[in-house]
């Protein structure tokens, strides 16, 4: 005993056959190429209106959408982390932070000298120089 969908299935093929095999080698090639256009633009509308909402949201990045404030917490938390690590903590940077303060001062001081030396009037006899104390540098060590 066969089943109704069997029969219904084969009646399906008949009529198909009848279609491609009698109809369409009389149907001029601009109508078949029409028609084969219009179906296939109502066929991708359709399935568009069926899962756009799926193809927008599979992305990988739209799921990463979810965890943006999480990301941006973490970033603030690690640089603020990094922050205090390198300006509040790190002895090596103070270490670089004093090394520079004494090489510039070193470099002023001899600028500067030689800039008095440039611009001061030539004495009948050089006086001798007598060696300065290293004092640190600061600006009220010009202005006096």
């Amino acid at each position: 005993m066969e089943s109704l969908l069997n029969l219904f299935l084969l009646f399906i093929a008949a009529t198909t056959a009848m279609i491609t095999y009698l109809l369409m080698p009389h149907i001029p090639v601009v109508v078949l190429t029409t028609a084969s256009a219009i179906v296939l633009a109502a066929g991708l509308w359709w399935h568009w209106t069926q899962f756009s909402i799926d193809y927008r949201t599979s992305t990988w990045q739209e799921q990463l959408r979810n965890f943006g404030s999480y990301a941006i917490v973490l970033v603030v938390i690690l640089v603020s982390y990094g922050f205090y690590i390198f300006a509040w903590k790190g002895d090596s940077l103070t270490k670089y932070v004093s090394q520079t303060q004494s090489s510039i001062s070193a470099s002023a001081t001899r600028s500067l000298s030689s800039a008095t030396a440039l611009f001061s009037e030539p004495a009948s006899e050089p006086a001798p120089v007598a060696p300065a104390a290293a004092k640190p540098f600061s600006l009220s060590n010009f202005l006096s």
